[in-house]
């Protein structure tokens, strides 16, 4: 019993890393100079059938990711599992050098020198 929990675990966890491996681009925002780009991408679960479904239901809607002007990532929130990010309503913001996005409870983000 205790086996096939640990496996049930394990074949979640692996969905969830193909899902987000496999994220479809939603939407980005440069910042002022153009020097960064913060990138918007909702996790993709459709192929992984009644698995990828329940994952859904307990997952972020979407994850944020900053990359320079060449882009090679800077910053990601994908595995920020504490912060229920969403997007559908409120878009990612460029204040200066911090690129800011929703959570439930409230924004979230990163002060990135480089980009400001």
């Amino acid at each position: 019993m205790l086996i096939s929990v640990l496996f049930f675990c394990v074949l979640l966890m692996v969905v969830k890393i193909m899902a987000y491996q496999n994220a479809i681009k939603n939407d980005s925002i440069w910042s002022r100079d153009n020097k960064c780009e913060l990138t918007t991408y909702i996790p993709n679960y459709r192929p992984y059938g009644g698995i990828g479904r329940v994952l859904r239901l307990f997952s972020n809607q979407s994850f944020f990711v900053v990359y320079d002007a060449h882009g090679n990532k800077i910053k990601s929130s994908a595995w920020h599992f504490w912060q229920a990010q969403f997007s559908d309503s409120v878009a990612p913001e460029w204040h200066g050098q911090y690129a800011m996005y929703p959570t439930s409870e409230g924004w979230a983000g990163w002060k990135i020198p480089e980009c400001g």
